[in-house]
Order: structure tokens, then C-alpha cells, then sequence
């Protein structure tokens, strides 16, 4: 029996012969399994080149006996991935692409194989030869065409997103014309409300971006927004949202590596930069507290006067504990007397509501009531407003605005 390889050369250089042919049939399964790719008439030269240079590749291959691995790429075929990656079209899409072709043109030698007159054992083994060659060959050239595919998304994501941000920021500066202008540059509407957000991720989190990435889907999922959020990142490790007509549903994320800060819902061209503006306050109020005080989620309505407090949070912290007294010690017990007293003042006095949501019998609220008032040093009717803000303060804060014990 001769060498398969010497079969396969013969075949392949009639095969070389009719290649205009076989170009077309590959270019007809390709366009029966994906008929949208072609639409474009550059990425139709585009594809249409390819399948001449990978099928030229290929034949080469296979009539000179040579390594898949040392073939060279085509070069059309790294021009239609970068191509395509700027239209947005999947990686998915290109590897379906030559996988069709490939199909096609193994069946077109297989039929050149069954019509050569060897025995069985001759077509068996030339069929396998042929596979792993063509296998290989496609191998080589589609890692090739991922890489510039990806390469090429990359940075069109990171243009596109610079050329967003700049105009966010131009937005949010008073610049950036009238609302029609901003639409159309940032293709985001503006009709309705917005509720900005900020996240950001902790410290030495493994991978900020991705888990960013899906905090933000989370919590558009929980708003039940009609439409995707505009999303820029301004650095790494933060991304800036604005969630249009959001729902009532508070926004929710697990504890992990992202924090959330959120404005408030703010209608217009001046909403977007109002809600924008609270959630970069409240981001700068959470970011001061002590990292055990910080919660996944933060809300604008949440703080309250702390907004306009929390700049400080050295000055902030000495007006709470002057306001506190001794109450704004940093242990276990004086927590519970603060929590209580929080309670108690927000059920608007009532010691049996008080009661009913610390789950404590009313004696034993009343109790931490005079224990605090001990601590405190004075009544807890004295300065009402202001103990209420720095309880908020302390809850919210946590060590960064107590006095610390030892």
C-alpha cells in the first residue's frame, strides 16, 4: 500500500485544480449555516478571500506533506476577525464559520477518496489522515483568529468606553449640549428618572472587574428596569451606573468584594447629574467608615443629614461624641444601649413599638433607656435632633466617629 500521505498529495493536487469549485461550495455552506454574515460588502470580500487563502493553505499542506503548525494564517482571515470584532459579531460566529467550511471541504476529498479506486483499508486510513490534517490546519489558523478577534474587541471597548466617559464627564460638568445632543452621543435616553450609582470593589479583590460587572446586572435585576444602564468606568476598580425608571424594589447584593452607593431617582439632564452627585456623596461617606460598619449597599435616603456631614469624619466624629457623651463608647454594651435608644426614638417614643422590634420586654427597654441617659449625661429629650443624626452617625460610621476604648 503506498504511503497515505502520497495518496492524499495526488488527490489534493487534482482537488487544487478545480479550486475555484471548491471555493464556492465551502462559501455556500457557510452561507446556508450563517446567512447573516455575509451581508456586509466588506466582510463579504473579506470572507470570501479567506476561504481562497485558507483553502490554498490547506491544499498546500496536503500536496507538500508540511505541518499544520507551520502553515501560515491567511491574511484576509485575520482582517475579517478584526472586522468583525468592531461590529460586535462574537468569536463564536468566525470559529462556526471555518468549522462549516471545514465540513465542506473534507467532504468534497472524501468523495474524490470513495471515487479513487483504493481498497477499505486504503480509504479508512486516507480519511483519517485527511481529518487530522485539516483539523490541524484549522486548529492553527482559528487560534490565530481568536487572539486578533479579541485583541481587536479589546480595544475598541477601551475606545468606545474612553470616548463615553469623556462625554459623562463632560455631562456632568454642565458641558455636553442639550439633552437631544447628550442622547445621541451616549445612546442612553433621558426621558424619565435615573437612579446613579456607584460600585467599587474592595481592596486585593481577585477580579474587581467581573465581579463589578455583575453587581451592577444584579441590581438592575432587582430595580426591574426597562432598559440596560449606562455604564462607564472611571478607573479599575469603579464603575458608574445610571439605572433608568427604576422600580421601588430596594437593591440588594451579597456581602463580598463590591460596595454600591445610590443616589436618588432624579428626572432630566439635571437629574442625571443630581443622582450622580448623591451617590458620589454617599460613596464618600461609606468609604470614611469603619470597614466593619460598611454595608454591600448604601442608599442616599439611608443617610439623610449625613450627606452634608460626612465629609469630615474627623470633625463628624467629635461632634458625635460631644452630642453622645460617654454613649458613643466603642464596646458591645454601650452598642446595644445606642441601638435601643435609636429604636425607641424612632418609634416615636412608644416604649411597647420599641419593645416589639428589639424583641425585649418593655421593662428592659426602659432600663437601657435610663442606662443610656446615664451614659449620656443628660436626658434623652436634650438635643433630640442632634441625637438622633449621631446615632446615625454611629450606626452608619461605626468606629471611625466613637471613642475608642483602652
Amino acid at each position: 500500500m503506498p504511503p497515505v500521505t502520497d495518496v492524499l498529495a495526488r488527490l489534493a493536487a487534482a482537488v487544487r485544480d478545480d479550486a475555484g469549485d471548491l471555493a464556492g461550495c465551502v462559501l455556500a455552506e457557510i452561507d446556508a449555516g450563517l446567512p447573516d454574515l455575509g451581508r456586509d460588502p466588506r466582510v463579504r470580500e473579506l470572507l470570501v478571500a479567506t476561504v481562497e487563502g485558507s483553502l490554498d493553505g490547506a491544499l498546500s499542506v496536503l500536496t507538500g506533506g508540511g505541518d499544520p503548525d507551520d502553515a501560515p494564517v491567511p491574511a484576509a482571515a485575520t482582517d475579517i476577525a478584526r472586522r468583525l470584532a468592531q461590529q460586535g459579531v462574537a468569536v463564536t460566529v468566525l470559529l462556526r464559520a471555518y468549522r462549516l467550511g471545514q465540513a465542506a471541504f473534507q467532504q468534497v476529498l472524501i468523495s474524490r477518496i470513495a471515487t479513487a479506486g483504493l481498497a477499505a483499508d486504503e480509504v479508512a486510513a486516507v480519511v483519517r489522515e485527511l481529518s487530522s490534517v485539516a483539523f490541524g490546519y484549522v486548529d492553527r489558523v482559528s487560534e490565530e483568529m481568536v487572539a486578533v478577534h479579541q485583541a481587536e474587541r479589546d480595544g475598541w471597548v477601551r475606545r468606545r468606553d474612553a470616548a463615553r466617559l469623556a462625554m459623562v464627564d463632560a455631562v456632568l460638568a454642565g458641558r455636553g449640549g442639550s439633552a437631544a445632543e447628550v442622547e445621541r452621543a451616549l445612546g442612553h435616553p433621558l426621558d424619565g428618572e435615573h437612579l446613579a450609582a456607584v460600585f467599587w470593589s474592595a481592596p486585593g479583590a481577585a477580579d474587581p472587574g467581573r465581579a463589578l460587572e455583575r453587581a451592577v446586572a444584579a441590581a438592575g435585576e432587582t430595580l426591574g428596569c426597562p432598559r440596560p444602564p449606562l455604564v462607564v468606568a472611571p478607573d479599575g476598580a469603579t464603575l458608574w451606573a445610571w439605572y433608568p425608571a427604576p422600580g421601588p424594589a430596594p437593591v440588594e447584593l451579597g456581602p463580598g468584594e463590591v460596595f454600591a452607593a445610590l443616589g436618588t431617582p432624579e428626572p432630566g439632564l439635571d437629574g442625571f447629574r443630581r443622582s450622580h452627585r448623591r451617590a458620589r456623596q454617599v460613596q464618600a461617606v461609606v468609604t470614611a467608615a469603619a470597614p466593619g460598619a460598611r454595608r454591600p449597599v448604601t442608599t442616599a435616603a439611608a443617610l439623610g443629614p449625613l450627606l452634608l456631614l460626612g465629609a469630615d469624619v474627623e470633625l463628624l466624629g467629635s461632634w458625635v461624641r460631644e452630642v453622645l457623651g460617654g454613649l458613643a463608647t466603642d464596646d458591645e454594651q454601650h452598642e446595644r444601649l445606642r441601638e435601643t435608644v435609636r429604636s425607641y426614638l424612632g418609634a416615636g417614643g412608644s416604649l411597647a413599638a420599641a419593645a416589639g422590634e428589639l424583641h425585649l420586654h418593655k421593662n428592659s427597654v426602659q432600663y437601657r433607656l435610663r442606662r443610656a441617659e446615664e451614659a449620656r449625661g443628660r436626658s434623652l429629650s436634650d438635643g433630640r435632633l442632634d441625637l438622633e443624626v449621631a446615632l446615625l452617625a454611629c450606626r452608619t460610621l461605626g468606629t471611625a466617629v466613637l471613642e475608642t476604648t483602652g
